[in-house]
């Protein structure tokens, strides 16, 4: 965004007359990117001196030199011989000449030269030796409407001696890319009043909603659309001073009329469009483009649209392409008389969707498509009309046709005064704050200690009370908060109880020979679909980073099993791995889970190549839960999840909770893995796990007197459980501890039964049991298991 020091004097206080121009604007622009206004770069306009108005007479070739003229100038008081090397010049051309001893902007002094026998005196000037552009193809030859005449003077009217500013605004702030939103920072920075825009309009009937009526196809679209009539027009050119500040903030000047909207653009940050009215029809709609649609843009090039298109049109046809560039239809010409002023708001993304579309990037594209405040219309138009009446002798027609379904309300912001020093680290008084909140538009009022502050409509970007503080720190200077080394306070890190549960489980599953895998938390599909895991319930991902990754997974399992198939792949002949993470559903949400897989060898010292069996792995699960002193733990079978092997497995109990299922997987699923060994794995919810745990194991006195072992050889039928037998087992008040240490199933044992071998360590806590009180207990433990079928092995 391009700003002239000269343009910003007109709206607050910058004391030009007192201090060089150039001196006045570095530091403007120092305290502007202090204010986090980034100023990019800076250059100077002028000064210039002797620079006036001339009127070709003559222009005749130089007998000396191909490519220069010789040309009398009519300056005014005199006529000057000039040579001129540009190839535009004509007779009868109104032209800007630097007199002998006059000073170009670029401080080149001019003074009369001989050249191949004839003396210059002076120069005429293209736009680029006034700073103007970068490159121009000849002399500026004003238009003939200009009303100048010869000994004119130009310095005055062309805004010299000026220092433009190239301030890079950031994509929350649409306000800013408007000479009167910086100049409303600048009158925070230098607490001076902001003067008000001149918007009197001297209007006539009758109003413009009686002549023209507007309608909006979709509010979403376009929030808010008005239409304002103009009549008795007089397009010609606009001022030098208008066209010079056009010239200095990167635009082409055009006709009186494009000049006014562009003018306004720039200063208030809100495009606006003249149509002509009288090619117009009485009814202006907002509306989507139709797929397919054709429209001639006003640079002459038929483009093809798509329905993401916004258009302006009429009863017959489009007329613009909303918020980027009018169409050839309705622009304005030399013999304009009526305008139909636009002034609106548009869907930001609409506009850049458009933009990119079609290849085309404007001013105004580049405002609309940062989101413009709807509030803002009725000033720009107002304005516009203004600088039209003043500029181009029309008559206003009074009021707008305004289409504005939805009205913008401003926000509603509470600030803790005492809140400022804590997140600046500065104390700024109440009141200080307060007048530059005001500064920047944002009306306050005190309250029970409390500021409330009412945010303006086009600072969508305030919305919290940490955003205010960041706009009284900014203004008050950044540069003024002290420096002070940090001071390192240091605090002793600790972990919540679940994740201390979840480093217990996790150390106790390592002590038991198992090693952690870490999985990515992403849904495995093909192994989802292995175990027969239902995908309606996953937790789906807007904008996945890979194909593989579009959900996060609903169970610990198919990860496992993916990592047991790459170790396979590698040559890993076992393992025992578990996982704790978290799984996501869309009915249950996220939870905290536990899961464990043994495959293959057993790998244990001493354990030969024998494979891991089923006896192992529900060893190691149920010292897991002994560990967490979960009491009673229970497999049942019943409940079974579907992907295990029909009675060789379950769900998980304990202290009378649900927490999980364990067992062989089913050969459905294995069949898919490079193994010829049996899976055996579990799935605990963690949460359940915890609040099934004991924290502490209660406290029991060393025994007194030495306790007596006993081994018990039993077969049972295959189908009583395990744990009814250890119940009966454990009845006896004296059995203290009760270990299986062998199983056997063949040919040594009756068919539909197994063999179980367990030590029995007994104990009274008053006296040694002796061998004729051990046999009584035996003996009952005998009668009690006779009446689940079990028998002692003999």
């Amino acid at each position: 965004m391009r700003v002239s020091c000269r343009w910003l004097a007109e709206y607050v206080e910058l004391g030009l007359d007192e201090r060089p121009v150039t001196t006045l604007g570095e530091e403007l622009g120092e305290r502007l990117t202090l204010a986090g206004l980034e100023v990019e770069d800076t250059w100077r306009v002028g000064p210039a001196e002797g620079l006036v108005v001339g009127r070709v007479m003559s222009v005749e070739a130089h007998p000396n030199a191909d490519h220069l003229s010789v040309c009398e100038v009519d300056v005014g008081a005199e006529a000057l011989t000039i040579l001129c090397g540009a190839p535009n010049v004509a007779c009868d051309q109104i032209v800007p000449v630097v007199r002998p001893g006059g000073l170009l902007p670029g401080g080149a002094r001019i003074d009369a030269r001989k050249l191949r026998g004839i003396v210059s005196h002076g120069m005429i000037c293209s736009k680029a030796e006034l700073g103007l552009e970068d490159t121009s193809p000849g002399i500026w030859a004003f238009s003939p409407g200009a009303n100048l005449a010869p000994g004119d003077d130009l310095v005055s009217q062309l805004e010299f001696d000026d220092l433009v500013l190239d301030v890079s605004i950031t994509s929350n702030r649409p306000d800013l890319l408007a000479v009167y939103g910086i100049a409303r920072e600048i009158s925070a920075l230098l607490r001076r009043p902001l003067r008000p825009l001149d918007l009197s309009l001297e209007e006539i009937d009758p109003p413009s909603d009686q002549l023209v009526a507007v309608a909006i196809e979709n509010p979403a679209d376009a929030p808010r659309y008005s239409a304002r009539l103009l009549s008795g027009i007089t397009v010609g050119p606009s001022p030098l001073w208008l066209q010079h500040r056009l010239a200095k903030a990167g635009m082409r000047p055009l006709t009186n009329v494009v000049d006014v909207t562009n003018y306004v653009m720039l200063e208030l940050g809100h495009p606006l469009h003249p149509f002509d009215a009288d090619v117009v029809g009485s009814r202006i709609e907002v509306r989507r483009a139709k797929a397919g649609e054709r429209f001639r843009t006003l640079d002459g090039v038929d483009r093809t649209l798509g329905d993401r298109v916004l258009m302006i049109a009429d009863e017959c046809e489009a007329l613009a392409l909303a918020g980027i560039m009018g169409g050839e239809r309705s622009e304005i010409r030399a013999s304009t008389t009526r305008v139909l002023l636009e002034a609106a708001t548009f869907h930001h993304a609409l506009v850049r969707h458009a933009g990119r579309a079609l290849g085309l990037r404007t001013e105004a594209s580049q405002r609309f498509g940062r989101g413009l405040d709807p509030e803002g219309v009725e000033v720009a138009s107002a304005r516009a009309a203004h600088w039209m009446q003043k500029l181009c002798g029309g008559r206003v027609h009074r009021g707008c046709a305004d289409a504005y379904p939805q009205p913008t309300e401003p926000g509603k912001l509470t600030l803790r005064p005492e809140r400022i020093e804590q997140l600046l680290g500065v104390s700024v008084p109440e009141q200080e704050a307060t007048d530059i909140l005001e500064h920047l538009g944002i009306a306050c009022a005190s309250a029970n200690g409390r500021i409330e502050a009412t945010v303006p409509t086009w600072r969508r970007d305030l919305t919290r009370e940490a955003d205010l503080i960041e706009e009284v720190g900014r203004i008050f200077g950044y540069d003024r908060v002290p420096s002070r080394a940090p001071r390192a306070l240091v605090r002793r890190g600790s972990k919540d109880g679940v994740e201390r549960f979840k480093d217990r489980i996790r150390k106790l599953l390592v002590g038991l020979g198992m090693d952690e895998v870490v999985g990515d938390g992403f849904d495995r599909g093909v192994w989802r679909e292995a175990i027969g895991l239902s995908a309606d319930d996953r937790v789906l991902l807007r904008n996945p980073m890979q194909d593989n990754q579009t959900a996060l997974r609903t169970a610990l399992l198919p990860g496992l099993l993916a990592t047991i198939e790459w170790n396979e792949n590698q040559g890993v002949d076992g393992g025992q791995l578990f996982e704790i993470g978290r799984v996501f559903t869309t009915a249950a949400g996220e939870r905290d889970a536990v899961g464990g897989a043994f495959f293959g060898r057993a790998g244990l010292p001493m354990s030969g190549k024998s494979d891991v069996t089923l006896s192992h792995a529900k060893g190691v699960l149920f010292s897991l839960l002994e560990a967490l002193r979960i009491h009673e733990p229970a497999i049942t079978p019943s409940e079974a999840p579907g992907f295990l092997a029909a009675g060789r497995g379950g769900t998980v109990a304990g202290n009378g909770q649900r927490m999980g299922w364990f067992g062989v997987l089913g050969e459905a699923v294995t069949r898919e893995l490079p193994l010829t060994s049996e899976v055996y794995a579990f799935e605990l919810d963690v949460a359940t796990l915890l609040s099934a745990a004991s924290a502490q194991a209660p406290f029991s006195p060393l025994p007194r007197y030495p306790a007596c072992k006993r081994d018990l050889s039993i077969i049972a039928p295959v189908n009583v459980p395990e744990r009814r037998i250890r119940e009966a087992i454990a009845a006896e008040p004296e059995v203290e501890r009760l270990l299986l240490y062998d199983t056997y199933r063949g040919d040594q044992v009756a068919a539909g039964h197994k063999s179980l071998t367990y030590e029995l360590v007994l104990r009274a806590t008053d006296h040694t049991l002796t061998d004729e009180e051990v046999a009584p207990i035996l003996a009952r433990i005998e009668s009690r298991l006779a009446t689940s079928g079990i028998r002692l092995r003999r």
